[in-house]
């Protein structure tokens, strides 16, 4: 008989049930989120600044995620399939998904400064991250609708001038400085992108805006090892166990259980990089009873056992 795998609460959790689950959830795209981006990693690195002669383009390669910031003059952004955006000054560009792009003049006699930079993801969360988020986070300093209910657009002034101070004044630990200057500014453009996107967009990271899938998420992220089932979940939530799967389906873009499988193993990935646990420590702290069954979910996810892919990490 094929061996299913299961799921037990860790050893010390409580039994999770309404009495027992977070009492804070007002905004729980913060941890999620939080939890998210520190174990993808990210790094930044700021390439430089180009001052584009009139008819000069600037062809950026695929399979680099980049940022470019906009300054004296508009141009054209240009994707390699043909998608075209145009840039006014203060605006601040991230090609997340990495596609190759080219950025020009926007009037024959325009010569915009372009500031850019390349962003990576070096821990286990980097791809879903990625995944979540859209191929372009734009944030236009021009726009015809000059609501910023969060303040992005004077955040990101304010975090772009420092980044210039640092590369004008550079100084010990310029580099350390500008890592974390190119967070903050990819940070304010997520924030700024979820304030303006429209509802009902897919991905775990627009999801978060909505009170009963961000609750959700943030249960499942606070206690991934737990025995959780979709009933469970959706008792938690308030929610009939159909509503719930077809929501979570809807704007996530999987069930919730699939989901939590997915996070799962992305965890096992960033332990078995950064720790010295034993895989069966790991299985277990992840809710599975036997190691075979966390061994064959794990392989499921990245293609290699938990053993190899510590071997190659």
């Amino acid at each position: 008989m094929t061996e299913k795998p299961k799921t037990v609460p860790k050893r010390q959790s409580a039994p999770l049930d309404a009495a027992s689950a977070p009492t804070d959830l007002r905004h729980p795209s913060a941890d999620v989120f939080f939890e998210v981006f520190s174990i993808a990693r990210m790094q930044g690195e700021l390439l430089g600044e180009t001052r584009l002669q009139a008819g000069q383009v600037l062809q950026q390669a695929a399979g680099v995620a980049r940022f470019h910031v906009i300054q004296d003059a508009t141009c054209h952004l240009r994707l390699d399939d043909g998608a075209t955006t145009l840039l006014a000054p203060g605006d601040i560009l991230f090609v997340s998904h990495g596609q190759g792009h080219q950025l020009q003049g926007a009037a024959p006699d325009s010569m915009p400064r372009i500031t850019s930079g390349l962003f990576r993801f070096e821990g286990g969360c980097g791809q879903a991250l990625i995944q979540g988020l859209p191929s372009l986070l734009h944030v236009s300093c021009q726009s015809a609708d000059r609501s910023d209910p969060i303040g992005s657009r004077e955040w990101l002034a304010l975090t772009v001038a420092a980044m210039q101070k640092e590369v004008r004044n550079p100084s010990i630990g310029s580099a350390i400085m500008l890592s974390r200057i190119i967070d903050l500014m990819f940070i304010w453009a997520v924030r700024h992108w979820l304030a303006h996107a429209p509802q009902g967009i897919g991905g775990w990271i627009a999801a978060l805006r909505d009170p009963l899938i961000g609750q959700a998420l943030a249960l499942l992220h606070a206690e991934p090892g737990a025995s959780w089932s979709v009933e469970r979940l959706a008792g938690l939530v308030k929610q009939s166990r159909t509503s719930l799967t077809q929501r979570f389906a809807r704007l996530v873009g999987q069930s919730p259980m699939r989901y939590l499988t997915h996070w799962r193993m992305q965890l096992a990935g960033q332990r078995l990089q950064t720790s010295s646990l034993r895989v069966s420590q790991i299985a277990e702290q992840l809710g599975y009873e036997s190691e075979a069954a966390f061994s064959r979910a794990f392989r499921r996810d990245f293609g290699v056992t938990p053993s190899e892919y510590r071997a190659l990490a």
